[in-house]
């Protein structure tokens, strides 16, 4: 691939949702394969999409190193030591060494919400406000239209098994069901597997409970699975409006990704706050 086609490539990844990383050589010192400025793509998986380092020894040992930046999300330059192992390098006899900038690149949160109605229910207002907050958005909800979700930026009118199996998942992605439950059931079965870092879905408590149990019973779903949804969803605001359970979603998101409190910040840190939670609940236990 030309420059330019590398960086098609790396836009059509970013478009999907997919981490993926480059690998660029920016120095050297004596004999090396590689020479200044030779790159390499790397997918969320680690295969090579294009370019070289110039040899496979030290491409291996950059993939190991990219997947890991993709992980953390943060850049990092490595040496490479192209001598044997036994003089610790990679294994190759060249003798010289590179330094080499490995650069992640990792796409915006992204929430999934499984929706039903558009602007008349949850999954409207809570796409919206997702967007505010600067997450990417897929909406996928049999019965949609881009106009009935014109801020997502992505809308797939399919039924979520043949939704998610055609869909990249990021670890960090949040889910989110709110199909007023005509979908709840097929919707949990299909991503309730998945290592994400929020599953939630909105219902009651006692209608949360029979289904789970079901899904249990028939379906053989693991209870070790279906304890990673949040349900009842949302942080406890006191919200009613379809905008306000909309915020408390989001917040209890937020709140699970980035390990808030979920607690007043004035009721930690106040100017004329009470005592810490932590001293609070030790005030209170009786001494023996």
């Amino acid at each position: 691939m030309s420059s330019a086609e590398m960086i098609g490539k790396m836009s059509e990844l970013s478009s999907k949702g997919e981490n993926f990383a480059t690998a660029t050589v920016v120095s050297t010192k004596g004999s090396t394969t590689g020479r200044i400025g030779f790159k390499i793509l790397i997918s969320q998986d680690g295969s090579i999409l294009d370019g070289n380092l110039g040899g496979g020894c030290s491409e291996s040992v950059v993939v190991e190193q990219a997947l890991e930046a993709m992980k953390v999300g943060k850049p990092r330059i490595m040496s490479v030591l192209l001598e044997e192992e036994e003089k610790g390098g990679i294994g190759a006899n060249c003798g010289g060494s590179m330094e080499i900038y490995v650069e992640p690149f990792v796409p915006k949160n992204q929430i999934i919400v499984f929706g039903g109605g558009g602007e008349r229910s949850i999954a409207g207002p809570l796409v919206s406000l997702a967007k505010t907050l600067n997450y990417r958005v897929t909406v996928i909800d049999p019965g949609a239209t881009r106009e009935m979700y014109p801020q997502a930026d992505a809308v797939i009118p399919e039924f979520s098994e043949k939704a998610i199996s055609n869909l990249r998942i990021g670890s960090g992605a949040s889910i989110v069901i709110v199909t007023k439950h005509k979908y709840d059931e097929p919707a949990l079965k299909s991503v309730v597997t998945l290592e994400v870092a929020y599953i939630g879905l909105v219902s009651s408590y006692h209608r949360a409970s029979a289904l789970f149990k079901e899904m249990m019973e028939k379906e053989g779903v693991k209870e070790s699975d279906l304890r990673k949804v949040h349900v009842p969803i949302g942080l406890d605001i006191g919200a009613q409006s379809y905008e306000e359970i909309a915020l408390s979603i989001l917040a209890e998101i937020v709140k699970s990704t980035r390990g808030g409190s979920g607690l007043s910040i004035s009721d930690k840190k106040g100017v004329f706050t009470r005592k810490p939670v932590e001293q609070e609940a030790k005030a209170q236990v009786p001494e023996s």
